[in-house]
């Protein structure tokens, strides 16, 4: 195994080459892509306080409100008539991390923006600012459940195993939904991956969360089922979910810089944040089995629902799912990477 190396920022070492402005209440700064088509800026105060801005065409007043974050003072700033500016900064570098991940994610947000929508992508940078704050302060410190750490373990390794070969880690790691909340856990060219993981038992079940998951009105759906087992970690298969992490991180890290920051996020998304508990069970994949999701495929659709009922879960027996199995070759076909 890989000796674990912990992830760095690219962006704090860019952060750091800014020199410190002469000047009590000024800011260094410089554009932070020139590839992104808003007006993104990262820089550096008198204190040495890590600064990151975003100047949008709107006004002020009406603005929605900021949130209050333990490490990261928010504000909005009127720069010129019909000009607002969203400045985010961070006094303490022992956060920088979450920081950067932070300011990445608003900048994949708004990359749909054009330039004359400025208004527009301001007014979604300050959403992910709220959903940033709400999502740290309430995942800060918390260890995820058994079913969550089986969930996760279960996509990093439809990640590793399989889709980063056929496509590569930068596209899969784009294709990755799961972690944001979206109902979808992979979508690959249109195509839609399930990806369902259980430990190993004589009735194995997959449950589905909703009525929607797997309705064919969405398009093209793939079951990855995934049985694994509890085993000792000194098996050479074996993982635990710290180790996992830690050896697609190294795989990614000698690919794309961008892939590697998104995979950080995404983790955050899940989650997961490296704790000891992580590292005392190891798991191993047992078998993976692809399902299609067409004709008489056991499953709920919102068409099969009377008027006013909603938000079903169910559970599906893997045994009769057999007729409808498919090659993983199969599964990819007509998908490029």
């Amino acid at each position: 195994m890989t000796p674990r190396r912990w992830w760095r920022p690219r962006m704090l070492d860019e952060w750091k080459s800014i020199a410190l402005p002469t000047d009590p209440g000024c800011y260094n700064i410089r554009l932070a892509d020139s590839s992104h088509p808003l007006d993104f800026r990262i820089g550096r105060d008198f204190n040495g306080y890590f600064v990151f801005q975003l100047d949008g065409d709107c006004v002020l007043h009406g603005m929605p409100s900021l949130p209050r974050m333990s490490a990261v003072t928010c504000e909005m700033h009127s720069v010129a008539p019909g000009c607002s500016r969203l400045v985010l900064s961070l006094s303490n570098a022992a956060d920088f991390r979450n920081f950067a991940l932070m300011c990445k994610s608003l900048m994949l947000a708004t990359e749909r923006f054009a330039p004359t929508q400025s208004g527009k992508g301001l007014l979604q940078a300050i959403k992910e600012v709220h959903r940033w704050q709400e999502m740290l302060s309430h995942r800060a410190g918390r260890l995820l459940s058994k079913s969550e750490r089986i969930g996760l373990i279960g996509e990093l390794l439809f990640l590793r195993d399989v889709l980063s070969d056929r496509v590569g880690w930068n596209a899969a790691i784009k294709c990755w939904n799961g972690p944001g909340g979206h109902e979808q856990d992979f979508v690959v060219a249109g195509s839609i991956f399930e990806v369902k993981t259980q430990v190993v038992t004589a009735d194995r079940r997959i449950r589905i969360s909703s009525e929607d998951q797997l309705d064919a009105v969405q398009g093209r759906i793939l079951i990855c089922n995934q049985g694994i087992a509890p085993t000792p970690s000194v098996a050479t298969s074996a993982r635990t979910l710290n180790a996992l992490v830690s050896e697609i991180r190294d795989a990614i890290s000698g690919t794309s810089a961008n892939a590697l920051e998104c995979f950080e996020i995404a983790l955050l998304e899940a989650g997961y944040q490296e704790m000891p508990e992580y590292g005392e069970e190891s798991w191993v994949l047992v078998d993976r089995i692809f399902y299609e999701v067409s004709n008489d495929f056991p499953r709920i659709e919102r068409s099969d629902l009377r008027t006013g009922v909603e938000m079903v879960n169910y559970s599906i027996r893997v045994s009769d799912c057999s007729p409808f199995i498919v090659s993983c070759d199969d599964a990819f076909e007509g998908i490029e990477a």
